[in-house]
C-alpha cells in the first residue's frame, strides 16, 4: 500500500483529489492538508511514500515544501498538481515524477498513478539489497543478509571513525595520529593503507555500494548515499522533534535509538558524540514520560 499526503490551500480541490485517489486500492491517503506547515509537522505520523502538492500556495510554495519533505525523507516521491504550467522546470529540479494541471482529468491522474506505482515498486526492489549501518548498540554493517566479519579490528574502528566524520576530508596524517599514535609515522601510514584496503574489500564482499572511501590530495573522505543508517535517521527525526515538540515526533525519533552510540567499543574519540546522543535520548524520554502510567 502506497501512503500519500495531499497539500492544496483550496479546500474544494483538496477534497476532489482525495476522492479521486480513493478509487485506487493500492493508495491510501494518510493526510490531506490546506496548511503546508501542518503537513510538515505531521510527517512523523503520516509516514508518506509520496506527496501530491499544489505549487502556488501562501506562506510556503509547493516547491519549497517538496524540498523540506525530501530533506526529511529522501525516498519520498513528489507529484505536483497546479493551475499553472510555468513552474514545470522548477518542479523537476526537485525530482518530481509528474506535473499535472488543474482540473485533473481521471485519465491523466491514472497515468500519474501508474508511474508512481512503478517508481515505488522499483525503489522497493532496490532497497531490499540496501546497505545497513547500525551505530546505536553494537556497531554493524550489513546488506540485510550478510554482515561484515572484521578480520582486522582497526578496519572496524576506522570505518566507525570515518562515519563519524562523514563527508569531511581527513588528512592521512590526522588519521595516523588518531588511530596509530603509538607508532612511527611510516609504520602508522602503512597500517592506515592496509586498513583502508581491508575495509574496501569487506564492503565490496557484501555488495555495499553506498559507502565509498575516496582519496585525493592526501585526504580520505567517506561518502554515504542510499544507505539505511540509524544515526542519519535519528538525526533527521530528532530535528523534526526540536521543531515540533510533539509526542509523535519524539516516538518516531526514539525508535532508532537501540542502545548507546557505538556501545561496547572503547574508542575515546567517540565519547563526546556518545554523550551528546545520550542527552538527546533523555530529552525524548522526558517528552514521552507523561505517557507512562504507574
Amino acid at each position: 500500500m502506497i501512503r500519500a499526503i495531499l497539500v492544496d490551500d483550496e479546500h474544494v480541490i483538496l477534497e476532489e483529489l482525495k476522492m479521486m485517489l480513493g478509487d485506487y486500492k493500492n493508495i491510501k491517503v494518510a493526510g490531506a492538508y490546506s496548511d503546508p506547515l501542518e503537513a510538515l509537522r505531521e510527517l512523523p505520523s503520516t509516514k508518506p511514500d509520496c506527496a501530491f502538492l499544489d505549487i502556488d500556495m501562501a506562506g510556503v510554495t509547493g516547491i519549497e515544501l517538496a524540498e523540506k519533505l525530501c530533506q526529511i525523507n529522501p525516498h519520498m516521491e513528489v507529484l505536483f498538481v497546479t493551475a499553472y504550467n510555468h513552474y514545470a522546470a522548477q518542479a523537476f529540479d526537485v525530482n518530481a515524477i509528474d506535473y499535472m494541471l488543474k482540473p485533473i482529468r481521471p485519465e491523466r491522474l491514472n497515468k500519474a498513478v501508474e508511474k508512481l506505482i512503478m517508481k515505488v515498486k522499483n525503489k522497493s526492489e532496490m532497497q531490499s539489497n540496501v546497505c545497513n549501518i547500525r551505530c546505536f548498540g553494537s556497531f554493524e554493517v550489513s546488506d540485510g543478509s550478510r554482515t561484515i566479519k572484521w578480520s582486522r579490528s582497526k578496519s572496524k574502528e576506522l570505518l566507525a571513525y570515518l562515519l563519524q566524520h562523514e563527508g569531511k576530508g581527513l588528512t592521512k596524517y590526522k588519521l595516523c595520529d588518531e588511530q596509530w599514535a603509538a607508532y612511527e609515522p611510516e609504520q602508522a601510514l602503512a597500517y592506515l593503507q592496509t586498513s583502508v584496503y581491508a575495509l574496501r574489500k569487506s564492503l565490496k564482499e557484501i555488495g555495499c555500494k553506498g559507502i565509498n572511501i575516496e582519496y585525493n590530495d592526501d585526504r580520505y573522505i567517506l561518502r554515504v548515499k542510499d544507505v539505511d543508517w540509524d544515526v542519519r535517521q535519528f538525526d533527521k527525526a530528532y530535528e523534526i522533534f526540536t521543531q515540533s515538540g510533539t509526542i509523535e515526533a519524539a516516538k518516531n525519533a526514539i525508535q532508532y535509538y537501540r542502545g548507546e552510540y557505538l556501545e561496547g567499543e572503547d574508542w575515546i574519540w567517540s565519547d563526546i558524540v556518545r554523550e551528546s546522543y545520550i542527552c538527546k535520548f533523555n530529552e525524548l524520554q522526558k517528552r514521552l514520560k507523561p505517557l507512562v502510567r504507574i
